[in-house]
């Protein structure tokens, strides 16, 4: 249908030609993007909370690449066809407001956020899950069965980590066992802090008297960087230098054996256990 006959038909016409040239394009690029891109998207699947992490990812990916290409496909058949061609003809149909292509965008724009938000929330809080983020003193989403608790301390410009289990050691090192749910507290000594297992999927803001419980799994041995993702001071961007390791049970057991005896004698000198700590200044202003 050429620009100068019925607008009403040529933009049909035109919007057609759009819709099938879309579904090729996409029947092809959607399924190699979800194919050989998918498997490669952070956080990776080191942990039950990572693995399930990239799965939002990856359909979220899946959903977007076809309207992306809805996009371009449209703005490219606009250069092709509806440029100005010199001739003082119109260089494009009047498009009109159009109700079908208006209902059709709103349904499949409920539809997607109706199928999207009930699967990234049961994948991310959803039973026998434990969420990869903090939830506060009261966690709604837990893991089964029984946890291994560490406390993540953060302060200017660190983090240690106590082991209530096992006497209430604080190592400098985050040692957890392979296959065990861990039962992170996250708080702080000072100023606001934010622990990021980067490779763990894990991320907990470090607030001084709160309490953060964020879980873990992890499904594979291996080191895990950890960052300090809050603006926290002077110092903020040396709190890198913290890894976690994540090790088979029986490594754990000898690693956490060792570090009892070497904190066998500054036990005394740390407060009891606790979820938060308010550490008496040194100094006061009067």
């Amino acid at each position: 249908m050429s620009s100068d006959g019925d607008p009403d038909r040529a933009e049909i016409s035109h919007g057609r030609r759009i819709f099938f040239i879309w579904l090729i394009v996409a029947g092809i690029v959607t399924p190699l993007v979800a194919l050989f891109v998918t498997p490669y998207l952070p956080p990776g699947d080191a942990s039950v909370q990572a693995n399930n992490q990239q799965g939002i990812n990856a359909i979220l990916l899946v959903l977007v690449v076809p309207i992306i290409l809805g996009c371009v496909v449209y703005v490219f058949y606009s250069f092709v066809l509806f440029r100005d061609r010199g001739d003082g003809r119109p260089d494009s149909p009047v498009l009109r407001g159009n109700r079908r292509v208006t209902v059709w965008w709103i349904i499949g724009t409920c539809l997607i956020v109706a199928f999207v938000v009930p699967y990234g929330t049961w994948q991310w809080m959803g039973p026998g899950v434990g969420s990869g983020s903090a939830q506060g003193p009261k966690p709604i989403a837990t893991p089964p069965g029984e946890t291994l608790e560490v406390q993540v301390i953060g302060q200017q410009w660190q983090f240690t980590y106590r082991y209530p289990s096992f006497g209430g050691i604080e190592t400098q090192e985050l040692v957890i066992p392979e296959d065990q749910y861990v039962e992170l507290h996250v708080t702080s000594l000072d100023v606001n802090h934010s622990f990021w297992a980067v490779g763990l999927a894990l991320k907990a803001d470090a607030v001084n008297g709160a309490d953060n419980v964020v879980f873990v799994s992890a499904t594979r041995a291996g080191e895990f960087k950890i960052r300090c993702a809050e603006l926290c001071g002077l110092w903020h961007g040396e709190m890198y230098q913290n890894d976690a390791r994540v090790v088979p049970e029986a490594e754990f057991q000898t690693w956490i054996q060792q570090q009892t005896e070497l904190n066998e004698g500054l036990l005394a000198y740390l407060p009891p256990y606790a979820h938060i700590y308010y550490p008496q200044p040194f100094y006061r202003g009067d």
